[in-house]
């Protein structure tokens, strides 16, 4: 670490050497450019120097190169205190994370605003390059007037509109391809591998029992256990039968040859094509500005089958009607196609992939194993059922094949959106503008699952056709009032504001067997109804805001907001609630002391003090629940056709608010004709009220739950921002960028029944003064050496002596659960990178990283099962131990220990990585080139994203997981190259 800050201190006496001393040739001083740097906040703009709060911004050139299909899965590492969790499933909504954790229960998603208005949507319909600037709202001071839903930070998107006058456009294409981004798991390829592995898995087993007193020998020798639980496979590739396959001294037959093999992996991930192009047109005039933008988008996952397409067309007008009236709108429609691969169970393609045996085929082989194709030349596939070759039947996911059902079966998702945003804008007299502006949103969203009638689980109905059709429209209206005055050095915006936000959704599912055409999806298509089944929500936000920013002599700053909302989640007697923001900003470089200095070029000091709500309130599977003090009732039939009402929760009239109170105080600090920037906030953010199920009484059995508001909870930290321009010339420029963010999470109170033992939640348990996600396991003592059986501790009451005492054991069930004192959540985590101009050339080089943490590898933990079954092997089994290998630090693995490899810190594993993010390359043709072929600009680009990870164990991913558990059904995260052309005319 002091050789680091050595290298940094170095760095910056080598930087204040070559430039902190120069005389200033700017012909713009870097003040003023700093000044005019604007910055959208929440209802408009403010210069980045009228800030109080924590505000950060992504502009054009931020996200531009970005590939995904939803623009907020590429922002990983570019803003402290951001944290972003994706899937690799192409268009897919990542999990976002403001400053650490908002809630247990409720919602911790920031709110979304585009264009000015709420947004209900997936970001998955706007692309990237219809983006302008991208805005983080991190405190108090800067949230607040969103009250009730900015409890968790927001996230302002703002799309391009029309600039100068004429006409332009742009146009962008790109074409490349996606792939897998990390290596899975190491498990065993080769079929001799696996057959000697679950051989000795079976003699290791039998020779450990057999230690035991009084043990019964299963067999004439552990050899014989061993060659026996072989022939129990059904499938063998080789031509030689089991019983002559493996000697009595471990070895395989030289003599074997392999009769078959399939690759799963290869079948079913194969890389996907990815286009997509884009036109921007921009047409105005003094009146009238307009910008029009066509985004077409085929994103195609490296799973087979699975993918993202959409076709979007934006509308962005300013009108000015009269000196006095501007009319501004923004209107847009997207169509988008989702087709998904996940699944859960064996037909998972990911755990299917990772856990099928290697002799397993994926296609379907006569006895003489020769591929067997339909009446019409189709290759049939192997689902373990028997048809195979000799009959054979799998001990492994029976009925299952996503290499096939992946061709047939379909899980797809269609959205159809629109989007209005319409604002009038009237200066009643100078200084004093009132502002109308309305939001529509429209989604009409359908999905199909389909189930083929050949193979897999659905053909033993007979196929299945499962549909949902859902319609949601929001409509928000705020009026606004806002007047502008400076008197002398005194300068006010005062801003009074009501908004209403309406949402209501209404859908219905349904689900039908036994197909009579094979592949037509058709609800008609099939005869046996399973399912049908409606439901939908009415929810309403209504606010009264008003806020006060002034500021003397840009030296000093004061920003004041207050909000009251009422949610229609909560009962009309909790209904309403205060929040406000408060905000202070001092501009030191404007007073006399620092007004001339050359090396400081500029220097803020701020605080910010506020409160928010949170209204987001989740239920068990991750649905918002929009009616938390009423009961919900479900409506079943028992078999007689007589509907029967079925508590499902029990409401909570006392329920209210979880607050948020937020506290920031940071500096910003310019240096060396703004070479070097530095911006460091610290945050505490206090939760109280928090909601979470309640203890109830037995009678209940399980049946409905209950809410309310139990607990508090704190998050502490400090975030930077550091940037520093290495050279700066007319032809050459190099930056280097750097942020971080480090925060401790803490629980403060538990109800009273809790405190003594928490709350346990999965792997995790709550208590006064731990965080949310600290690891609850029993602990790992080791292997036993004389037979290789894990070892587990035992805190219990000696009841000799009266006092606690631990102990080991080797039964599982007896073994102590403990608060490791581990926690999931990192010490620091954030982004680094460079970028370099040279004439027409650029280079942009990005990298995310996390330190500190913990995570939960539970699909490495599988690899090592005691199951029957034929399920695939770490190769790390050689690690385990064996007769031959006694002081394995791995307990053994056999067939029938089931709880050897049960949770424990044995697979708690630290979650550090460094991951490359996305890397440019570029070249703008020069003047002259273009011109020839008509165009007024050219440029060519690489660009690649997600391209390489550094992290503790091959397979596994932190940046897939918040809680640190690895998801054995997760789609991996994927990877993007691709070449591009920008055009302009």
């Amino acid at each position: 670490m002091k050789k680091n800050q050595c290298k940094i201190g170095a760095l910056a006496m080598i930087l204040i050497a070559e430039f902190g001393f120069a005389q200033n040739r700017d012909s713009l001083s870097t003040k003023e450019q700093s000044i005019k740097e604007v910055v959208v906040v929440a209802f408009g703009k403010q210069k980045k120097e009228e800030i109080t709060g924590s505000v950060q911004s992504l502009k054009t050139k931020d996200i531009a190169n970005l590939q995904n299909g939803n623009v907020l899965q590429g922002i990983g590492g570019k803003v402290a205190g951001v944290q972003v969790i994706s899937s690799g499933q192409p268009g897919s909504q990542p999990t976002i994370r403001m400053r650490g954790i908002g809630s247990i229960n409720a919602s911790s998603d920031p709110l979304i605003v585009l264009d000015g208005i709420p947004y209900s949507g997936n970001l998955n319909s706007i692309p990237g390059s219809d983006i302008e600037s991208i805005s983080f709202l991190e405190d108090a001071s800067s949230n607040a007037l969103y009250g009730s839903r900015g409890a968790n930070g927001v996230i302002i998107v703002n799309t391009k509109r029309g600039k100068s006058t004429g006409l332009h456009v742009e146009a962008d294409i790109r074409t490349g391809a996606n792939f897998r981004s990390i290596e899975d798991y190491p498990v065993y390829t080769s079929p001799q591998d696996y057959y000697t592995a679950y051989y000795n898995r079976a003699r290791i087993g039998e020779i450990a029992r057999l230690t035991q007193p009084g043990a019964i020998p299963s067999g004439a020798s552990p050899h014989e256990v061993g060659i026996t639980a072989l022939n129990k496979l059904g499938y063998n590739v080789y031509n030689v039968p089991f019983n002559n396959l493996i000697g009595s001294d471990g070895s395989f037959n030289p003599n074997a040859q392999l009769l078959y093999q399939d690759n799963w992996k290869k079948l079913i991930f194969k890389p996907g094509l990815r286009r997509e192009a884009t036109v921007g047109i921009n047409a105005n005039s003094e009146q009238v500005k307009s910008y029009t933008f066509l985004n077409y988008l085929d994103d195609q996952g490296y799973l087979i089958a699975s993918g993202f397409e959409r076709f979007g067309i934006r509308s962005n007008l300013d009108y000015t009607i009269t000196p006095k009236l501007k009319l501004t709108s923004s209107l847009s429609y997207t169509y988008s196609k989702q087709d998904f691969g996940e699944s859960g169970g064996f037909s998972n393609p990911f755990q299917f992939a990772r856990n099928i045996a290697p002799f397993y085929p994926v296609f379907l082989r006569n006895d003489n194993y020769q591929i067997v194709y339909d009446n019409n030349g189709n290759t049939l596939y192997d689902y373990g059922d028997g048809q195979g070759p000799n009959g054979a039947t799998r001990s492994y996911a029976v009925f299952e094949n996503p290499a096939g059902n992946l061709q047939s079966n379909k899980s797809q998702t269609v959205n159809n959106i629109s989007n209005i945003n319409l604002g009038l804008n009237y200066e009643i007299f100078k200084g004093l503008d009132f502002t109308y502006n309305f939001g529509g949103y429209l989604e009409n969203t359908r999905a199909l699952q389909f189930g083929n009638t050949v193979g897999g689980t659905s053909s033993s109905v007979g196929g299945t056709i499962s549909k949902e059709s859902v319609f949601r429209y929001t409509l928000n209206h705020q009026q606004l009032l806002t007047y502008q005055k400076k008197l002398g050095k005194h300068n006010f915006n005062i801003l009074i504001g009501h908004e209403l936000n309406k949402i209501k959704n209404d859908g219905f599912s349904g689900s039908k067997q036994q197909l009579l055409l094979p592949n037509s999806l058709s609800f008609d298509n099939a005869v046996k109804i399973t399912d049908l089944s409606g439901a939908g929500y009415e929810y309403a936000v209504e606010g009264y805001f008003s806020r006060l920013l002034y500021n003397y002599d840009g030296k000093y700053f004061f920003n004041a907001n207050i909000r009251r909302d009422g949610s229609s989640v909560f009962s009309p007697d909790s209904r309403w609630g205060n929040f406000y923001g408060l905000g202070a900003a001092w501009n030191v470089t404007k007073e006399d002391f620092l007004k001339d200095n050359s090396v400081i070029n500029s220097l803020r000091l701020k605080a910010s003090y506020g409160q928010q709500g949170n209204d987001n309130i989740l239920l068990n599977d991750g649905t918002r629940d929009y009616y938390a003090y009423q009961d919900i009732y479900g409506i079943n039939n028992f078999g007689d056709d007589k509907p029967v009402l079925s508590l499902k929760k029990q409401g909570n009239r006392d329920l209210k608010w979880e607050t948020s109170k937020n506290l920031n105080a940071g500096f910003e600090i310019s240096l060396l004709k703004n070479r070097i920037n530095l911006n460091a906030d610290y945050f505490e953010r206090k939760v109280s009220d928090m909601i979470y199920t309640l203890p109830l009484p037995p009678s209940n059995a399980g049946s409905y739950v209950k809410y309310g508001n139990i607990g508090d909870m704190i998050n502490k930290g400090v975030q930077a921002n550091l940037s520093a321009e290495i050279l700066r010339s007319d032809q050459f420029q190099w930056n280097v960028y750097a942020n971080a963010t480090h925060y401790k999470n803490k629980i403060t109170k538990l109800p009273a029944e809790q405190r003594a033992t928490g709350l346990v939640s999965g792997l995790f348990i709550l208590t006064e003064g731990g965080d949310r996600y600290t690891y609850y396991l029993k602990k790992f003592a080791g292997v036993d050496p004389t037979n290789g059986d894990a070892q587990w501790y035992r805190t219990a009451i000696n009841p000799t002596t009266q006092k606690e005492e631990t102990t080991i054991t080797k039964n599982y069930k007896d073994a102590t659960d403990y608060n490791t004192g581990k926690s999931a959540i990192p010490k620091v985590y954030g982004g680094f990178g460079t970028d370099f101009t040279y004439k027409g050339i650029s280079l942009a080089v990005n990298f995310a990283y996390q330190f500190g943490g913990y995570g939960y590898d539970d699909i490495y933990r599988s690899l090592f099962h005691s199951d029957t079954y034929a399920s695939n092997y770490s190769t790390d089994l050689s690690k385990t131990w064996t007769p031959e290998n006694p002081n394995a630090v791995l307990p053994r693995v056999d067939l029938t220990s089931t709880n050897q490899n049960g949770n424990s810190t044995l697979y708690l594993i630290k979650s550090d990585y460094i991951s490359l993010q996305d890397v440019t390359l570029s070249y703008q043709l020069p003047d002259g080139f273009p011109q020839q072929a008509g165009l007024s600009g050219l440029k060519i680009y690489v660009t690649g994203n997600n391209l390489y990870l550094w992290s503790k164990r091959k397979g596994y991913d932190p940046r897939a997981s918040l809680t640190g558990v690895s998801d054995p059904y997760r789609y991996s995260l994927l990877s993007s190259v691709s070449l591009g052309f920008k055009l302009t005319f």
